[in-house]
């Protein structure tokens, strides 16, 4: 009994010493615990090295593959690049001094000012004229119409007026009468008769006149013993130029001051623009003008300041100035509407060059060339104001740029050559 009690606890014991040699043992190839760890460890890393080759691999061979799907097409990073550098033109110092290219830093100057306001063409009423008759009548026959050009002394209309026919008949008595003194002579009728006889020719002449007639009128119906045409009368034109009114009916009676006709001379306008009063102190009168419509395209005029109205208009708040236009294409109608802009009298501090070096760039906007360096010159976008004087007002660059006055042609024909364009970016 007793040594089997010793047979098992024997057993027990190779039993627990056997076990941590299972568990912490050699493996098949006599390999320690530490030596196992290390060998997982590596085999680790050697997969993940062997699956960054297979990718950069797999990398090199997508890039391959895309250069012979486009070819010719130049990298993202790279084309940036060329295309920063290709912004200008690079010039030597003999190129330069052989194209006589002269650059200048870029300083205020003063200029005349100059104002863009709106305007309306209206008639020259200095070249203007109504017809009107002086006293009732009637329109008999009309003899001109409207767009007809006429010459001064031209018959316009034939109207009738009973007024007229009782004056032209004292007129012819007045006027027998006063030849027949003067045919007998002063000395030998009263003094107190020639005289009356003067008197009743003079004023029955002046009534006449009054009512309208010419002295060539006159001078014809005093050569009559008897009316041809009790009352009628022709109404004529009082200075050469273009019918632009003709507003009556014949058979209508027309009351004194009623426009029929009206004569102006086509190839002068006014413009009539307005400014506020603040501005006025750059407008002087007699200042060149400069004058543009939609309707006659790229077309200008130009016009001079005639007057400035000195009384403020209550409702604009504005004052007037008027301008003398001369257009001999007749383009510029009355009630049309255009841009008027005014030489100033004053001057104003602005970046301008000449008009040699501001050019049109490839998209049709203005452009002037910076240098960059001693050597480089790129083209600016600007944006031109206005033009004055020979030179063109514009912003778009700062103040002590240096910028292309002279040559600006030469230097935009070479960066034509390199193929660059303003807006290649």
């Amino acid at each position: 009994m007793k040594s089997k009690n010793l047979m098992i606890s024997a057993c027990v014991a190779g039993l627990i010493f056997v076990t941590p040699v299972i568990a912490f043992g050699a493996d098949s190839h006599g390999h320690g615990p530490e030596e196992i760890k290390g060998h997982e460890e590596k085999s680790d890393h050697s997969e993940a090295s062997s699956s960054a080759r297979d990718t950069e691999k797999k990398g090199h061979s997508d890039k391959e593959a895309d250069g012979d799907h486009a070819e010719g097409e130049k990298p993202h990073g790279s084309e940036g690049h060329e295309e920063k550098k290709a912004e200008g033109i690079s010039l030597s110092e003999a190129q330069l001094r052989e194209a006589g290219v002269i650059v200048r830093p870029l300083q205020p100057m003063q200029v005349p000012s100059r104002l863009n306001v709106p305007g309306e063409v209206l008639f020259n009423q200095y070249k203007t004229r109504i017809v009107t008759p002086r006293i009732t009548a009637m329109a008999l026959k009309r003899e001109a119409i409207m767009g007809q050009q006429v010459r001064k002394g031209d018959v316009l209309a034939t109207l009738f007026s009973v007024e007229m026919a009782q004056a032209q008949g004292e007129y012819i008595v007045a006027s027998t009468e006063w030849n027949r003194v003067r045919n007998i002579g002063e000395k030998i009728v009263s003094e107190k008769r020639a005289t009356e006889a003067r008197v009743n020719q003079q004023q029955a002449k002046a009534r006449l006149i009054a009512y309208g007639l010419t002295k060539d009128q006159i001078a014809a119906l005093s050569a009559q013993v008897s009316l041809e045409a009790p009352g009628q009368f022709d109404i004529l034109a009082d200075q050469d130029g273009l019918i632009v009114v003709d507003d009556f009916l014949v058979g209508q009676v027309i009351e004194p001051g009623t426009p029929i006709y009206k004569i102006t001379d086509p190839e002068s306008r006014w413009i009539e623009a307005r400014i506020s009063p603040s501005e006025a102190r750059l407008v002087e009168p007699g200042g060149l003008v400069r004058v543009e419509t939609e309707s006659t395209g790229a077309q200008a005029y130009e016009g001079r300041v005639l007057q400035i109205e000195q009384q403020v208009d209550e409702k604009t708040r504005t004052l007037g100035v008027r301008i003398e236009v001369i257009d001999p294409q007749q383009q510029l109608r009355p009630g049309q509407f255009v841009t008027v802009s005014l030489n100033g009298g004053g001057h104003a501090n602005v970046l301008a060059l000449p008009k040699k070096a501001v050019l049109r760039g490839p998209d049709g906007d203005w452009t002037v060339f910076q240098q960059v360096s001693a050597e480089r010159f790129e083209p600016v976008e600007i944006r031109v104001i206005r033009e004055t004087s020979g030179l063109v007002v514009f912003e778009g660059i700062p103040v002590g740029a240096k910028v292309v006055t002279d040559g600006a042609f030469f230097v935009q024909s070479e960066l034509a050559k390199s193929g660059f364009s303003v807006h290649n970016h």
